[in-house]
């Protein structure tokens, strides 16, 4: 197919987003034909919220970009980029916590709530970065840590200072064991006992993370509402929602029982007697009211671990009323192209998830990079493009992580393990691979900082990088451009059915979209490093009539009705008319 129609046009428009603001906007002011029906289709789209089609591009701030050459990303390096997430696509932008912290989880270990820390800017920063955004047509969400604060802020300063203080309360304080033990034997997800002893009062305290992050009570009034205040701050600075950590984890059993046998059953972040307990619902509820009553139709998105689709809807609330957008691990747990394991998890998603839309996406900050999970060396442009088409034609909100676009995979384990600790990097991370900076250009800093980098860059940077893939109509970053596009222009793809297919071949997957019209698009995809014929199944009455093809790799003329033939890892998009 060489090059799509929206790859023609954006090869045309795009080159200007890796120069300055000016120049991108002075670049990008003219209204073409294909502007004028983006505007018509989108103008369409109010028939359902922004978010429950939403893609959300999940950036991690210390890696982004860096203004100022200290070799830490930073809030006016996310401004300066925002033009290149205009391009791209995106709806709204996720950042990681860029709060005051001492680091030990990179900011998920906050010291403040209400600020930023000077190594990522000021609030004024933040301020000019939602406003510039907002000009764009792009979201902003906070990351919001309600589990934990770090054990340098000041609430955790005061509780610990005795049993009376009037904050001891707001985290969760226990007496010893008999034997003068931990409470329980709970452990933490991190490793380790879940609880750590404070020799000053006697008492241990809960953290179901690291012990610099000790847990916040939210039985507590007072604190459930200080952090109900945080959102609020927030939301007056513009935050169109946030992105709320580690959700389950608010409440754990009252009764505080042993577990019988800590080394088998449920995962350590899903034991009954510290996930998800019915006191949750009440506390998301409260959260999204608050959201709910300002302007804007601002969202929630959650981490929501689970055991099981149905715990998955429960998040969304019975009422639909509590998180907006649970994002289905389910779905991001399948570690293999396996075509049947994915139809599975997508198939339940839609019958059981009460028509809410389901989150879907692979890589974060705390999980490899899609390409080199799914990667087999050989065929990883063709995978990459595979995983974005899947995710980004199924119903829903998609995530991307940041460089997921231009086929940025992780540094190798070898090379981080041998990295000295300093001052920017002052704790090893398992999670530090898919963390690397991003890969502005092929450039030995990859455009990123003009100082020394708080991580190493990835070498493929002289190969996978924005400033060539921008200008290259047939990289990856344009496939991800057009599926973007085309999911905001075609009714189908932004507001349409999901139609559950069978491809005849365990090595295929195939589903559609169709609107309220009948009129739709068909997704087939080869999970496979060798060709593969598709018997396709399923349809609702009459096969459809198929008029073309939307996209594809390789490319393609129009494929037998009948029996599809796809290439190695092959995508075939194909639009059709009701009988």
């Amino acid at each position: 197919m060489g090059k799509s129609v929206f790859g023609m046009a954006a090869a045309l428009a795009l080159p200007c987003l890796l120069a300055g603001p000016s120049v991108a906007a002075a670049k990008l002011a003219p209204k073409s034909a294909h502007h004028h029906a983006t505007a018509a289709a989108m103008a369409g789209a109010a028939a359902q919220p922004w978010w429950t089609h939403a893609v959300i591009y999940e950036i991690y701030p210390r890696s982004f970009q860096d203004s100022n050459g200290d070799g830490v990303g930073d809030l006016n390096g996310v401004t300066q980029r925002l033009d290149y997430l205009k391009g791209l696509g995106v709806d709204a932008i996720w950042l990681t916590p860029f709060y005051p912290s001492p680091n030990y989880d990179f900011g998920y270990d906050v010291a403040d709530y209400t600020n930023v820390a000077p190594e990522y800017g000021t609030m004024a920063d933040w301020d000019r970065l939602v406003a510039e955004a907002r000009k764009r047509g792009i979201r902003v969400l906070v990351d919001f840590v309600l589990n934990h604060s770090s054990s340098e802020h000041p609430w955790f300063q005061q509780s610990r200072m005795s049993r009376a203080n009037p904050k001891r309360d707001w985290y969760v304080w226990h007496d010893p064991a008999p034997d003068g033990g931990p409470p329980t034997n709970w452990q933490s997800i991190f490793g380790g006992s879940a609880w750590t002893l404070d020799k000053a009062t006697g008492q241990y305290y809960y953290h179901i993370f690291l012990p610099q992050q000790p847990d916040l009570n939210w039985r507590n009034p007072g604190l459930r509402k200080a952090m109900q205040d945080v959102m609020r701050f927030w939301l007056r600075h513009g935050a169109s929602g946030f992105r709320l950590d580690a959700t389950p984890y608010l409440l754990e059993d009252p009764a505080w029982p042993n577990d019988p046998d800590p080394k088998s059953g449920a995962p350590v972040g899903l034991k009954p007697y510290n996930s998800g307990l019915p006191g949750n619902h009440p506390i998301m509820r409260d959260l999204r009211a608050i959201v709910n009553s300002y302007p804007g139709d601002r969202i929630l998105l959650g981490e929501s671990n689970i055991a099981t689709i149905s715990d998955l809807a429960k998040v969304y609330g019975v009422r639909h009323d509590e998180v907006n957008l649970p994002m289905d691990f389910l779905y991001s747990g399948v570690k293999t192209l396996d075509a049947q394991a994915f139809k599975a998890r997508i198939d339940e998603a839609e019958l059981k998830l009460h028509g809410e839309p389901p989150v879907l996406f692979f890589s974060n900050h705390d999980s490899s990079r899609q390409w080199t999970r799914f990667g087999d060396g050989v065929h990883n442009d063709q995978i990459a493009r595979l995983t974005a088409a899947m995710t980004l034609t199924l119903r829903g909100t998609s995530l991307i992580y940041y460089g997921e676009e231009l086929g940025m995979g992780d540094l190798s384990k070898a090379v981080i393990n041998g990295l000295p600790l300093s001052p920017k990097r002052k704790v090893a991370d398992d999670r530090d691979p898919e963390r690397t900076p991003m890969q502005w250009s092929g450039e030995p800093k990859a455009g990123f900082t003009t100082g020394e980098p708080w991580l190493p860059v990835n070498p493929v940077t002289a190969t996978y990088n924005a400033q060539s893939e921008v200008q290259d109509p047939t990289s990856l970053y344009h496939w991800y451009a057009d599926l973007i596009q085309l999911r905001r222009t075609n009714a189908a793809l932004r507001e349409g059915a999901y139609v559950a297919l069978d491809s005849g071949n365990p090595k295929v997957l195939a589903f559609a979209r169709k609107d309220k019209a009948g009129q739709g698009v068909l997704v087939v995809l080869n999970m496979s490093d060798t060709p593969q014929i598709a018997n396709i199944s399923g349809w609702q009455g009459q096969t459809p009539v198929f008029n073309k093809v939307v996209l594809a790799r390789p490319a393609i003329q129009m494929p037998s009705l009948g029996n599809p033939t796809l290439e190695p890892f092959g995508v075939q998009i194909l639009s059709f008319d009701p009988r």
